[in-house]
């Protein structure tokens, strides 16, 4: 974890890093000690940014601040009031009042990223993140810790093109916000359930699978088995096995021996019509055009 008591970073919008819809604007890390100012050296950071934390401000990008130690309070229009522990990490949304800092008593030690773009935005519209919800209980985390660490070390160092991996750093930190609160809500006899769900899967995958078979095997209704499956994973059991089957048929299709009907047949699709059809709305294209972007592909790469 950074040893050193602050250190932050402006960064000016690079052209190139907004053709990739999310960017970094700014980063930092602070450790506010008991009874210390918030924020501790204002004048290192814009007006705008410190003059108005504690009893209010507006900004016009996101951020994300993550608290690793010591407690302090919140507050945000559309969200209301909070108490800050020790592994709470607020999300900021532009446009949107908030206010936040420090218990007197306690201090804390915070990491920070401000970004902005399109692709930011969609996160939001997409109900990925949104404003109701500004605060996370995400724990303190290594992993977090790690993605802010990058951020900060591509901060430091300004390596060419080190904007556009901040953009990719920075979704990163947003993916790995939204899994570990996903995996939270996951009882662990569920993720036990779905462990053995996907064991059955793989032992069926070239022969087909009845859901009601695998409910059976697993030794749970199918209802609980659908919701549990679709809170985890985001599928359906179906959706899940059918894609396990996808992936199977691509692996066989790479055989230049085997034909179409002859994969369809070995994975026991009811014709070669009907493995078709469902492979070309999975993928997008028919088994036959699959395998011969591959092998154009392979042409390409040996030229």
């Amino acid at each position: 974890m950074t040893q050193e008591k602050g250190f932050s970073l402006y960064l000016p919008v690079n052209p190139e890093a907004l053709k990739w819809e999310i960017y970094c604007h700014d980063a930092g890390y602070s450790s506010i000690p008991p009874g210390a100012n918030y924020p501790l050296n204002p004048q290192e950071h814009p007006k705008e940014f410190a003059d108005t934390v504690v009893t209010g401000r507006v900004l016009a990008e996101f951020q994300a601040v993550y608290v690793t130690r010591g407690s302090g309070k919140f507050r945000a229009a559309r969200f209301g009031s909070s108490e800050i522990v020790a592994g709470d990490l607020m999300l900021l949304f532009p446009g949107i009042k908030h206010a936040y800092c420090p218990h007197k008593e306690t201090g804390w030690d915070e990491y920070w990223v401000g970004f902005a773009g399109s692709h930011a935005h969609r996160l939001w519209k997409n109900g990925l993140f949104h404003p109701e919800k500004a605060v996370h209980h995400i724990g303190v985390n290594t992993e977090l810790i790690t993605d802010f660490e990058e951020i900060l070390l591509l901060c430091r160092q300004q390596s060419p093109g080190f904007q556009i991996r901040l953009g990719a750093l920075v979704l990163q930190l947003l993916a790995h916000i939204h899994t570990i609160e996903q995996q939270s809500k996951t009882e662990a006899g569920d993720r036990e359930a779905v462990r053995k769900a996907r064991q059955v899967m793989n032992k069926y995958i070239d022969t087909g699978l009845d859901m009601e078979v695998l409910s059976e095997e697993i030794g749970m209704s199918y209802p609980t088995l659908l919701e549990t499956f679709r809170k985890y994973t985001g599928l359906t059991p179906y959706q899940y096995f059918l894609q396990l089957r996808i992936h199977r048929a691509k692996s066989l299709l790479q055989n230049p021996g085997l034909s179409v009907k002859e994969v369809a047949a070995l994975l026991k699709f009811e014709n070669q019509y009907y493995f078709s059809r469902i492979f070309k709305k999975k993928t997008g294209m028919s088994p036959s055009q699959w395998r011969n972007m591959l092998h154009l592909s392979d042409d390409i790469a040996t030229s």
